[in-house]
C-alpha cells in the first residue's frame, strides 16, 4: 500500500489538460477557462447613479430645506450623458443613468419635495453618496477571471461584462462507467435471493453530472474472466477514462487489476493506506486512464471524491484541483484506531463565524444512508487515537 499523498502525486504526474475549445457563454457553466479573461472596458463605463433621485453638487445643499432649481426632463439608463451640472441646479436621474459632469452626489427621490420646478432637499448629501464612479469596480485591462477557474453563474456574468463571447475552455473529459458483480440488478428491478440493487452506477453518473461531465455506461459486468477481459478490451481510445466499481480487492472474484494489466494498462497503484477504500486501483494505457473503485458504496464515493474528482480537475486544467479542504473544530470527541488514514462521514456547518464539524455514527463502508446525510469527510491521520472536542481537523467538502 502507498499513502494517500503518494497516490495523489501519481495522479498529478499522469493527468494533464487536453485540447481547448470555444464555448458559447450560455453553455459555459462549470467549464474551466483555458486563458485569462481581461476586461476591455472600465466598469462602470461612466459615472452612474445608484438610485432614482437628483444629481447635485454637495456645496449647493448645505442644510436640510435647501431649494434647488430642477432642470426640465430626466436622464434614464441608456441615455447619452447630459450637459454639465450648473450651480444651484438639480437634474433628475434614474438608476443606472449616466450622471451629468460635475455631479458629486445623488439625493434619492424619496428624500426631496418637488414643487413648481423647485426641488427641496430633506437630507444633506455626502460627497459620493449614491454615485458609482467610472472604473470603481473594474479597470480596463484587469484580469476578471484567471485561467483554470471553473465558471460559476456569476463568473459567466463577468465574462459577458468583458465581452468574452465565446470563451476558450478546456475540453471536458470523456468517461465510461461500469459496475461489476454477480449480485447486482438494476435499480428498477426487485432483488431476488442474494441480489442487490446497483446504487454505484447511478451514484457515479450523478457525481459526474454535478461536475458538468457526462458519461457513457457499460452493461453490468459479471464476475467472470471473459466478461472482465471484454470490458477492458472494449475501452475506446477516444475515452479519457474508465471508472469501475467492484472487483479490485483480494478475493477469488476480484478480477479487474489482472485483467486491466493483460489488456495493456500499466497499474500505477493498487492499494492505498486509507479507510474506507483501501483496494482502490489506478492504471493507464496510452492516454486512457482506469480508476478501479471498491464496490462498497461508501468506499466508491470516498474514492471518487479523493481520486477521480482530483483527476477530472487535472484533465480540465482546473486550479486548484480536487475536493475543497477546510479546517473545522470538532463538536464532540471521538477515537479512531488503526494505521491507515481515515475518512469519516460528517456534517459541516458554520456557527458564530467558525467552521464546526460533527462525525456521523457509521456502521461501515456499506452504510449508504449515513453517507447520504454527510456534506463533508473528516480526514484523520493514521495513529491519531482520540481527538478531543474543539480540536481542529481537516475536512473535505462533498
Amino acid at each position: 500500500m502507498i499513502p494517500v499523498a503518494r497516490a495523489l502525486e501519481i495522479l498529478r504526474a499522469n493527468c494533464a489538460p487536453g485540447a481547448t475549445e470555444r464555448s458559447p457563454l450560455g453553455e459555459s457553466l462549470y467549464r474551466v477557462l483555458a486563458r485569462d479573461i481581461r476586461s476591455d472596458v472600465d466598469w462602470p463605463p461612466f459615472d452612474t447613479s445608484a438610485m432614482d433621485g437628483y444629481s447635485v453638487r454637495v456645496a449647493d445643499v448645505p442644510a436640510v430645506g435647501t431649494t434647488l432649481a430642477e432642470r426640465p426632463g430626466l436622464v434614464a439608463a441608456g441615455d447619452r450623458p447630459a450637459r454639465r451640472l450648473g450651480a444651484g441646479e438639480a437634474v433628475r436621474v434614474m438608476t443606472g443613468a449616466p450622471l451629468p459632469p460635475g455631479t458629486e452626489a445623488v439625493i434619492p427621490v424619496e428624500d426631496v419635495r418637488r414643487e413648481d420646478g423647485k426641488v427641496e432637499a430633506r437630507v444633506v448629501p455626502r460627497a459620493g453618496e449614491h454615485v458609482r464612479r467610472r472604473g470603481e469596480s473594474v479597470s480596463a485591462g484587469s484580469v476578471l477571471l484567471p485561467r483554470g477557474r471553473r465558471l460559476a453563474a456569476a463568473d459567466v456574468a463577468l465574462a459577458a461584462l468583458a465581452g468574452a463571447e465565446p470563451v476558450e475552455v478546456y475540453r471536458r473529459p470523456r468517461l465510461a462507467i461500469a459496475v461489476t458483480g454477480n449480485e447486482l440488478v438494476p435499480a428498477s428491478a426487485r432483488p431476488g435471493p442474494g441480489q442487490l440493487r446497483d446504487s454505484n452506477g447511478p451514484m457515479l453518473l450523478a457525481l459526474l453530472a454535478s461536475r458538468g461531465v457526462a458519461a457513457s455506461t457499460r452493461p453490468a459486468v459479471a464476475d467472470d474472466e471473459t466478461a472482465v477481459h471484454r470490458l477492458f478490451e472494449a475501452v475506446d481510445a477516444d475515452e479519457d477514462a474508465l471508472v469501475t466499481s467492484g472487483g479490485v480487492s483480494a478475493g477469488d472474484l476480484d478480477l479487474l487489476p489482472e485483467a486491466a494489466a493483460k489488456a495493456g494498462f500499466e497499474i500505477l497503484f493498487h492499494g492505498v493506506a486509507m479507510r474506507p477504500g483501501k483496494p482502490v486501483a489506478f492504471g493507464k494505457r496510452g492516454a486512457t486512464l482506469w480508476f478501479g473503485l471498491p464496490g462498497n458504496p461508501v468506499s466508491t464515493s470516498v474514492c471518487f471524491h479523493l481520486f477521480v474528482r482530483h483527476a477530472l480537475d487535472l484533465l480540465e486544467g482546473a486550479d486548484p484541483a480536487g475536493a475543497q479542504s477546510v479546517s473545522a473544530r470538532l463538536s464532540r470527541a471521538f477515537t479512531v484506531r488503526g494505521r491507515r488514514e481515515t475518512y469519516l462521514d460528517a456534517t459541516l456547518s458554520t456557527v458564530d463565524g467558525e467552521n464546526r464539524v460533527v462525525a456521523l455514527e457509521s456502521r461501515g463502508s456499506h452504510d449508504l444512508p449515513t453517507h447520504a446525510r454527510a456534506n463533508a469527510l473528516i480526514r484523520i491521520p493514521a495513529e491519531a487515537g482520540t481527538l478531543a472536542a474543539g480540536a481542529l481537523v481537516d475536512c473535505l467538502t462533498l
